[in-house]
């Protein structure tokens, strides 16, 4: 008679979409009872954490390597699926559900940069403490620090640092996953 039990493998080889939606509920809860920044670091955070769980999957499943590189490479597989997860769940998140948010924080960040350099007088103090700034007239200074925020604003980069971000995360965990997988199983009994 088969066994009918649960099929733990397939469920754990779904684990960095489980992952995710646990992420998206967390971000979800937390929006509006946090602050921006409480919230960016709870997510950031989340991801970390749920990032290592994904890395672990063929642990949990327990996957038998014969080498140092099929281990790594078992554990960098749903660790990368979890990294692309979490950066588009990222920019949907702050470009999509808290669009308004974003805006506002947008906007915040401009009437910071307009204030430092409204005057004259605000714009020479920024000049001594800056050398950089003594070939700029306070316009030029302006327009650009604009440009700056706008891009670094804009969802394709945002998109673009949390995948590189995430995915040289995913690499350094699985790395170090595999390498002390590795040295437990050599571990003598």
């Amino acid at each position: 008679m088969a066994d009918k039990g649960i099929n733990l493998g397939k469920y754990l080889s779904q684990l960095p979409f489980f992952a995710i939606l646990l992420w998206w509920i967390i971000r979800l809860a937390s929006t509006g009872n946090v602050s921006f920044d409480v919230g960016l670091t709870l997510g950031v955070l989340t991801h970390f954490a749920l990032l290592i769980a994904s890395s672990l999957t063929p642990v949990f499943q327990g996957v038998k390597s014969s080498s140092f590189i099929q281990g790594f490479k078992s554990c960098l597989r749903p660790a990368v699926l979890y990294s692309l997860l979490a950066a588009v769940s990222t920019v949907g998140y702050h470009h999509v559900v808290q669009k308004e948010s974003t805006a506002i924080r947008l906007l915040e960040r401009e009437r910071f940069i307009d204030e430092q350099l409204g005057s004259e007088e605000a714009y020479a103090h920024l000049q001594a403490a800056d050398p950089q700034l003594l070939g700029l007239d306070r316009e030029e200074a302006r327009h650009r620090a604009k440009d700056s925020l706008n891009f670094h604003f804009n969802p394709l980069w945002h998109f673009t640092a949390s995948l590189l971000l995430w995915v040289g995360t995913a690499m350094t965990t699985s790395l170090f996953i595999s390498a002390l997988w590795q040295w437990l199983r050599a571990w003598p009994s």
